[in-house]
């Protein structure tokens, strides 16, 4: 159990250092005379399970009964919502359609 909880543990701080390099705000884009500040949705999730075992010990279907088990899976996604447009000293707002 304390391999599953080291992978929680390991996956939880990669995904949240994934999600603050551009969370809600993403790096400015320069078109032009034109900026566009891209505002974005974080998403995370994760998951994981573990396992132990024992069972039988059948030595003729060649099957032992030992076991272990243990995995981890997590994701991360940015979603662009609106863009903050910067141009000739104006800004605006603009939604994105979803």
């Amino acid at each position: 159990m304390k391999q599953v909880e080291s992978m929680l543990s390991a996956l939880a701080g990669r995904l949240m250092d994934l999600a603050r390099k551009n969370a809600t705000v993403a790096k400015p884009i320069a078109l032009g005379e034109r900026v566009v500040v891209p505002l974005v949705e974080i998403g995370l999730g994760m998951g994981a399970g573990g396992g132990v075992g024992e069972g039988h010990d059948d030595k003729a279907d060649g099957v032992s009964g030992k076991g272990v088990g243990g995995g981890a899976g997590g994701v991360a996604k940015a979603s662009p919502v609106a863009v903050v447009v910067i141009e000739g000293g104006k800004v605006r707002l603009e939604g994105l359609a979803r």
